[in-house]
């Protein structure tokens, strides 16, 4: 019994003595305060551009896009058979007639005619407006490291009778698509009455 009270009295007895005794490490009033330096703001903020202000989409990080006026780079970040509905959802909007497709190849054939932008448009305004002619193009989402690049190219190029290789054109259209009707779509009217 005196051996149970030493062992469990003595800890005890020696835990309650420590927290009697006053704390030297809370006393802070005898140490230096730092000086207070001013703020000098040498570089002016840049102002807020207006489509900063507005609210971005939680999808807004899926896709990078790139152009320098040459050739431009669309990347998808986020899983192949999402970039893949992604890419299909895109052609479908923009009325391009898809004549073959494989999941498995990541690949596309498309219909396009880059001086309608895939949209049917008047017989005056198409005699007009025709750099390019309708040509198929293949549509390929190739894996990276940095996700899925999708990449355009003129399956025939010697079927082109007058005009330019429209691919670059093909892939800005699936860029706004996809980034006005998919990723940062407006809200349904009709589902807020």
């Amino acid at each position: 019994m005196l051996l149970r009270t030493l062992t469990y009295g003595l800890p005890c007895l020696l835990l309650t003595a420590c927290a009697d005794a006053p704390d030297k490490y809370r006393d802070t009033h005898h140490l230096e305060l730092p000086p207070v330096l001013p703020i000098e703001h040498t570089n002016p903020q840049p102002a807020v551009a207006v489509d900063d202000l507005k609210p971005k989409s939680a999808l807004a990080d899926l896709m990078a896009f790139t152009d320098d006026g040459g050739k431009p780079v669309l990347t998808l970040k986020t899983r192949p058979d999402r970039a893949w509905e992604m890419v299909a959802t895109a052609l479908k909007i923009s009325n391009i007639e898809v004549l073959d497709k494989s999941q498995e190849d990541q690949r596309f054939q498309v219909r396009y005619d880059p001086d309608t932008g895939g949209k049917d448009v008047g017989l005056l305004r198409s005699l007009f407006n025709n750099n390019y002619d309708e040509a198929e193009y293949t549509i390929k989402l190739k894996e990276e490291r940095r996700g899925l690049t999708v990449n355009a190219s003129l399956t025939k190029s010697d079927d082109l009778e007058f005009g330019e290789d429209g691919s670059a054109e093909l892939i800005r259209l699936l860029h706004k698509a996809i980034d006005e009707k998919i990723i940062n779509r407006e809200p349904d009217k009709k589902a807020d009455d």
